[in-house]
């Protein structure tokens, strides 16, 4: 099974509807891993966790990596376009706040519309994107505006008509969204697992250089009927290139919105799923983890140690000590779970594992 973009797309837009589809939920159990793993470094939380059934949850805010469940963009390769969006949103905006500050002004002597505000840029703004007062003052009284109205209208015009100004508008839009990721980030508690045991980078660095353990998690022992929630909330990571979201449609949004214009509610739901699928998305660099993670609403959990009694066996690290050796043994016996011994074969540069049967 190839859990790729595409994979995780069809998921998310299900995922985020309002309306459950029962069946896409039962297909999409059917094409999840039916095993997952966890390395552990056999600390006494460990093997509490293993003891009591139950995983502990995370905070995605936790993590080392800085960059996990960060959005990217870039302003600057879509600037002329949001600022054409601007122009179109102007107009209201510029009637908006003249009303608020002058509520006797009489607007309806100017035809405030986009073809005016193209006329404004054309004689008041340099080719640079900075505010010609000189210009404007000119071409204003030379169309009969009072210089009273200019001096409202030329303060107005140059606190928002300026490509300053929109760069600066839409860096405050992307720090809402920003502290809108940072709001996701710690809305969800999260468990990461990985698709194999057979992984040398994993045992070295999460099991502590091959002294701790990998716990097998058997998700085909799970009942539809009871589990169905808990496992379609089991996701893939993706590895790769962030692809900086679509800020012109971010933007295009917001002034429908500002506007108060209908529009397809479809245009907001896609880009729900944008933000949700650069959470998703990892670095290259880590693409050796093969990473599935379960998420949970945190407004919904009462505790970190959620339960998850899907233990099929425990794998233990080449050079775990004798002591956690013989407590995760007896562990194991308790709990009636398998136990694997890790041991390298030197001849074939390669690792076996063998059941512990004692």
């Amino acid at each position: 099974m190839t859990y790729n973009k595409k994979f995780l797309i069809k998921y998310l837009n299900n995922y985020l509807s309002k309306k459950i589809d029962q069946d896409f939920i039962k297909e999409y159990i059917e094409m999840i891993p039916k095993k997952l793993y966890r390395f552990r470094a056999c600390t006494e939380n460990d093997f509490n966790a293993i003891e009591n059934d139950y995983i502990w949850l995370s905070l995605a805010s936790e993590f080392e990596d800085v960059k996990d469940s960060t959005i990217k963009y870039n302003f600057k390769s879509q600037k002329d376009e949001i600022f054409d969006i601007y122009c179109d949103w102007y107009p209201y905006i510029l009637k908006t706040e003249l009303k608020k500050k002058f509520p006797k002004m009489d607007l309806s002597r100017y035809n405030i519309s986009r073809e005016l505000i193209d006329e404004y840029l054309d004689n008041a703004v340099n080719k640079n994107g900075t505010y010609n007062k000189k210009k404007m003052k000119k071409y204003m009284l030379s169309n009969g505006m009072k210089t009273s109205d200019f001096t409202i209208i030329d303060r107005t015009i140059e606190q928002h008509l300026t490509q300053d100004n929109i760069e600066k508008m839409a860096n405050d839009l992307l720090n809402t969204f920003n502290d809108k990721m940072l709001e996701i980030k710690d809305s969800f508690l999260v468990t990461c697992f990985t698709q194999t045991f057979k992984n040398d980078n994993l045992w070295q660095t999460y099991a502590k250089k091959y002294t701790g353990f990998c716990i097998e998690y058997d998700l085909s022992k799970a009942e539809f009927e009871m589990h169905a929630n808990l496992l379609f909330q089991i996701t893939p990571m993706l590895y790769g290139r962030k692809k900086p979201v679509d800020f012109v449609e971010l933007f295009r949004i917001a002034k429908m919105e500002y506007c108060k214009e209908d529009y397809d509610k479809s245009l907001a739901e896609n880009m729900d799923v944008q933000f949700n699928l650069q959470a998703r998305t990892k670095s290259k660099t880590y693409d050796h983890e093969k990473e599935w993670r379960l998420y949970l609403k945190k407004d919904a959990i009462k505790t970190r140690k959620y339960p998850f009694p899907f233990i099929k066996r425990i794998i233990l690290g080449k050079d775990i000590n004798k002591r956690n050796k013989v407590r995760l043994i007896n562990l194991a016996k308790k709990n009636n779970f398998e136990i694997y011994q890790q041991k390298y074969n030197i001849l074939t540069s390669s690792f076996l594992y063998h059941k512990i049967n004692d």
